[in-house]
């Protein structure tokens, strides 16, 4: 009975006592002030460079890092379908984020770029031709393309993950939109540039015959 007792007892002191004083220590709330510090506050700020671990997460099933361009570079395949679908959603995005500054077709021209203090977008798909001044109108055989591209992905001058590179790091005068655009968002952009590039330099055979005629008519006041 007396064994029963001290157990009985022991319990006791044990829920009221907490023997392990790791488990319970005085700490700051958040919000809350802190006289221990300069700025008196308890909730310190990172340290200038953290990424948060949910951003890289997020990340890195879409780059490949190392890589000499940052990003993808098999390029005959994306880490996103190439459907219709993914099309329609990468001009969309392409046309609210990049579009103020590329113009609708990514060829430099805009009524930002020509108002640009500074040096103005360039063509993303045409070095060559990206305008040498502030809204320089393109050359007149722009759309028949100085040379023969394909459909694929021949017909940008870069690889895809370096336009998904500069999307996501920002290149120059250009910010980052990786805050914006999701990294599936991003791909979807880079696709859609693949067909901007393709649309503006592809033979006229390549056009649907019932669409061939619109396309040599002339327009009015300029050429065909």
């Amino acid at each position: 009975m007396s064994g029963r007792l001290a157990l009985a007892a022991f319990g006791l002191v044990a829920a009221c006592v907490d023997l392990d004083p790791m488990r319970v220590q005085p700490r700051d709330g958040a919000y809350v002030a802190n006289p221990y510090f300069a700025d008196a506050r308890a909730m310190r700020p990172m340290v200038p460079g953290t990424v948060a671990r949910e951003w890289y997460l997020r990340e890195a099933a879409y780059l490949r890092r190392g890589s000499p361009d940052g990003g993808w570079v098999e390029v005959e395949q994306l880490p996103v379908p190439l459907t219709p679908d993914t099309l329609r959603e990468g001009r969309a995005h392409f046309e609210t984020w990049c579009a103020p500054c590329h113009g609708l077709l990514g060829d430099g021209q805009s009524i930002v770029a020509q108002n640009m203090g500074a040096r103005p977008p360039p063509s993303l798909y045409d070095v060559a031709r990206s305008k040498p001044g502030h809204g320089a109108p393109m050359p007149a055989d722009a759309g028949q393309g100085a040379r023969a591209v394909s459909p694929g992905w021949d017909a940008l001058p870069r690889p895809p993950g370096f336009y998904y590179s500069v999307i996501t790091g920002g290149y120059g005068l250009m910010p980052s939109y990786a805050d914006a655009l999701t990294p599936e968002a991003r791909w979807k952009v880079v696709a859609w540039l693949r067909v901007l590039a393709y649309s503006q330099r592809a033979p006229l055979s390549a056009a649907p015959e019932d669409a061939r005629e619109a396309l040599m008519r002339t327009p009015e006041g300029g050429t065909p």
